[in-house]
């Protein structure tokens, strides 16, 4: 008898990069991580009383469980969104421990066991798994490639996914991690006719939105009216605190549809109650130092990518950096002179590089490699140089 459910995938086995890094770990050799998306390891410089003495507040040791979270966060939570033009009601926040959870909580909402939601390939691997906890299929849809335009969705392909039946929620994210892509305006068109059109909500995931690289900031899905849409975000990318485990859902749409949604999310949050009081007591404070990390984490950024494409790119260059909107992460297209495992086995063993090959995030074809903009700059600088050193040996 089988005691545990298949929602849960048995323990997997390493694959051959996790197993070489853990091996070079063992023996203390050197590893300069590309791929670190940590905020907090980065050397993001910060002021720690601005972050640590909002917790130590006296009404912290009082307990008022709000399903939507505490009054006053929200309201000032709402005023903060509302500065972008779009006025943001209190009463349409809900606040939890993550967007992961937040996820969790609207896949509840809006799906039963055998329904599917649509997302974004490439993209975060993270998606199976946590539709695959709530009994939902992850449908892709793709993302194509043109340089030097970059990425646009396959509209086509989504709705013919959406053709297929039981879909109860199209995903976007904005910008999309790892390409960095912007949902455009006329995209942003098409995808709210189409969900109008097949009845099907919107999740759009805007934790990057405030970090724009190549393009302008994306128009944010925020109060949208035409269709049912939740709009996720939170202190793990506008602050760079993911260990403050706080994330928010914004809902707008129609209004009878956005009424009954939020009647039913607070059921799955009052069950939840999730989000902890010196946290929630804090954020009004944390709010106040948002623009100044954006403008510093934005700073590097795109420094970053440039000094990536000096580094990479010549007119001789068999490199290529794509396009990057917005966003931490940088997708870098190399030679295909061996597989992507076996060049990120070779990076990692003769130049001591941990790269993550984009066949981790569903890339449609090879060579490709993520690299973090949020590394330190001089450890981006060395990275990028090891990198096309090795190259430069292989294709002497």
């Amino acid at each position: 008898m089988n005691a545990f459910s298949s929602r849960i995938p048995g323990s997997a086995s390493p694959n051959a990069l996790a197993l070489a890094l853990a091996k070079r770990r063992a023996l203390g050799l050197p590893i300069l991580n590309m791929v670190e998306s940590n905020p907090t390891r980065v050397g993001f410089e910060r002021l720690a009383s601005a972050f640590l003495e909002p917790l130590a507040r006296a009404e912290d040791l009082g307990y008022a469980p709000e399903p939507r979270g505490l009054k006053r966060p929200r309201e000032a939570l709402a005023a903060f969104m509302s500065r972008a033009g779009t006025a943001i009601r209190p009463g349409d926040l809900f606040l939890c421990a993550s967007t992961s959870e937040a996820y969790g909580w609207l896949f509840k909402l809006l799906c039963d066991p055998g329904d599917a939601v649509l997302v974004p390939k490439p993209g975060y691997p993270l998606f199976d798994y946590l539709a695959g906890l709530e009994c939902v299929e992850a449908r892709p849809y793709p993302l194509d490639y043109a340089h030097p335009r970059g990425w646009l969705i396959d509209l086509d392909a989504m709705e013919a996914a959406l053709r297929r039946g039981r879909v109860k929620a199209i995903v976007l994210i904005n910008p999309n991690n790892p390409t960095g892509s912007y949902v455009g305006e006329a995209e942003r068109r098409a995808v709210l006719d189409l969900a109008g059109r097949y009845g099907a909500a919107l999740i759009v995931d805007e934790v990057f939105l405030g970090f724009p690289v190549e393009s302008e900031s994306g128009y944010s899905f925020r109060g949208e009216t035409s269709v049912l849409c939740f709009v996720l975000d939170g202190l793990s990318k506008l602050l760079g605190l993911p260990q403050m485990k706080l994330g928010w859902i914004s809902v707008s749409g129609p209004q009878g549809a956005v009424a009954e949604a939020e009647g039913r999310l607070e059921i799955i949050a009052d069950t939840y109650l999730s989000a902890g009081t010196p946290i929630m007591n804090a954020l009004p404070s944390y709010l106040a130092e948002a623009p100044a990390f954006a403008k510093m984490a934005g700073a590097r950024i795109r420094a970053n990518l440039a000094s990536l494409r000096s580094i990479l790119e010549d007119r001789e260059s068999p490199h290529r950096v794509l396009r990057c909107g917005g966003g931490w992460t940088a997708l870098v297209e190399a030679p295909r002179i061996d597989s992507e495992e076996e060049l990120a086995l070779a990076l990692l063993a003769e130049e001591g590089l941990s790269l993550h090959p984009g066949y981790y995030f569903d890339m449609a074809s090879e060579a490709y490699f993520a690299v973090s903009l949020i590394l330190r700059p001089a450890e981006l600088e060395e990275g990028a140089r090891r990198y096309r050193s090795y190259f430069d040996r292989r294709l002497a």
